[in-house]
C-alpha cells in the first residue's frame, strides 16, 4: 500500500515538476524575448537631434577634404591671440551643421595649417545664445564644436591637435535680445593653444 502511495506521489511530483519547468521555461523565453522586441522598436538615440548631415558632402557623395595647401600666415589679434584670419563660424538658430562654403573654407584653412605644423594645437570653443536652458545651451555649444572637430579629423588633422570646449551661453559676443545679437552669439571660435612655431 505504501509503495502504491509512494509511487502515486512520485508520479504526481514528476508531473508538477514538469509543469513548473515548462512554466518557468515559458517565463524565461518571454523575459528574454521582450527586451529583444523592445530593442527592435526603439527610436534612434537622443544624441541625434536633427536630420541635417553632420559632415559636408560634395555632389558625388564624397566627404569634403583638404585638396591643396595654400600659403597660410598667422595673424595676431590682441583679444584672440594668433588666428588664420577669420576664426569664427556662425550657426543658424538651434543648428550645428556647417552649410556655408565660407565656413568650410575656414575649416580647411585651419586643417591645412595643423597638418603642416604637427606640434600646433587648437581649441574649438562652442557658444550659444541665451535662449534655452543652461544645460541645453552647453550641449548645443558642444555639438557645434564637435562638428567642426569632426570635419577637421576627416581632413587629416590629428585628434591630439584638437580640444573641444563648450561655453554655452556663458561667454556672449553681443549682449541684447535682438536677432542680430543672438546670431552673433551662435558661434564656434577656433583658438590656437600652440601655433607650432
Amino acid at each position: 500500500m505504501f509503495e502504491n502511495l509512494f509511487g502515486l506521489i512520485k508520479f504526481n511530483m514528476e508531473i508538477i515538476v514538469k509543469k513548473d519547468f515548462l512554466r518557468y521555461f515559458a517565463l524565461l523565453l518571454i523575459t528574454i524575448s521582450l527586451p529583444a522586441c523592445n530593442v527592435l522598436n526603439q527610436k534612434d538615440p537622443d544624441v541625434i537631434v536633427t536630420t541635417e548631415p553632420m559632415l559636408t558632402k560634395s555632389e558625388e557623395g564624397e566627404v569634403d577634404t583638404v585638396v591643396s595647401a595654400d600659403s597660410i600666415n598667422l595673424d595676431y589679434n590682441e583679444e584672440k591671440g594668433y588666428t588664420l584670419g577669420n576664426n569664427i563660424i556662425y550657426f543658424d538658430y538651434d543648428k550645428y551643421s556647417v552649410e556655408k562654403n565660407e565656413d568650410k573654407d575656414i575649416i580647411k584653412k585651419y586643417s591645412i595649417y595643423l597638418k603642416n605644423n604637427e606640434t600646433a594645437s587648437i581649441r574649438i570653443e562652442g557658444h550659444a545664445d541665451e535662449r534655452g536652458s543652461r544645460a541645453y545651451n552647453l550641449a548645443l555649444g558642444e555639438k557645434r564644436a564637435e562638428t567642426i572637430k569632426e570635419l577637421m579629423l576627416i581632413n587629416g588633422v590629428s585628434i591630439d591637435s584638437v580640444e573641444v570646449v563648450s561655453y554655452g551661453e556663458e561667454n556672449l559676443a553681443s549682449s541684447g535680445t535682438t536677432e542680430e545679437s543672438h546670431s552673433l552669439n551662435r558661434r564656434v571660435e577656433i583658438v590656437f593653444s600652440n601655433t607650432g612655431n
